[in-house]
Parts: structure tokens; sequence; C-alpha cells
């Protein structure tokens, strides 16, 4: 029995050593991969920051046009849709679900569930719309 312990702690050893040379090698390789894709992996950045942007100023574009027309399609491919939001003090809605024996902590969907289907005094619920942009603009007529 010692012997096969033995044996196999060569084994890990030899393991180890590998797996540390690869792991280096991997290491090398990507330093490599990433320095001579730098400008391809820069503009994809910039590109993905550019689409955020964009697409945040058309969505609140959006929200701008249904709170002064009640539109819930300001354009082609661009839709309002109203999102429920809860609003309150987490500790005053802790109470609140011990005083109901729901729970020690506050589960928070479960409360939310309950909100919508049964407002408290203490929860302000508001419709806050949310605009939708579709996948693919340019057969919405956009583009």
């Amino acid at each position: 029995m010692t012997r096969n312990i033995l044996d196999q702690i060569k084994v890990v050893v030899e393991a180890r050593r590998v797996a540390e040379n690869l792991t280096k090698g991997r290491q090398e390789a990507l330093r490599i991969w990433r320095e001579a894709n730098f400008t391809l992996l820069e503009a994809g950045e910039q590109a993905e920051a550019w689409k955020a942007e964009t697409e945040a100023k058309l969505r609140a574009m959006a929200v701008e046009i249904y709170k002064e027309t009640g539109s819930k399609a300001p354009a082609p491919g661009v839709g309002i849709r109203l999102v429920t939001a809860l609003k309150y003090i987490p500790e005053e809605a802790f109470g609140w679900a011990v005083e109901h024996k729901m729970a020690l902590k506050l589960d928070v969907s479960a409360f939310e569930k309950i909100v919508k289907a049964s407002p408290l005094p203490f929860v302000e619920v508001s419709q806050d719309p949310q605009a939708t942009i579709a996948t693919d603009l340019d057969k919405e007529g956009g583009g």
C-alpha cells in the first residue's frame, strides 16, 4: 500500500507540473492574441458602447413621445410597455412581513406579488413607461 501511495504522489507531482506549464502557455498565448487583436477588441468595445448609448437615447425619446402623446407605438419598431414599479422602505416592508408571519427575512418577490394584488398604504405603486426596440429595425421601416 505504501508503494502505491508513493507512486500516486509522483503522478500528482507530474500532473501539477504539466498543468502549470500548460496554464502558463495558455496565458502567454492569450496575451499574444490580445496584443495582436487589440485594435479589433477596442473597436468592438467602442461599437458596443456606441450601440448602448444610441439605444438609450432612442428609448428616452420614445418615453418622451409617450409622455406627450400617450402613444405606445411612437415609431416603427419602437414600443412602450408599462412596467409596474413599487417604491417602499425595505425596513417597513420587513416589519409588515414579520407582523403577517411571512418570514424572518423579507421575501421581496413574494412581497411584491402580494402588493401588486392588494396594495398596502406604505407602498407607492406606479406604471413606468419602458421603451422597447425591435431587434431588426430595418424590417420595421426605420432603416
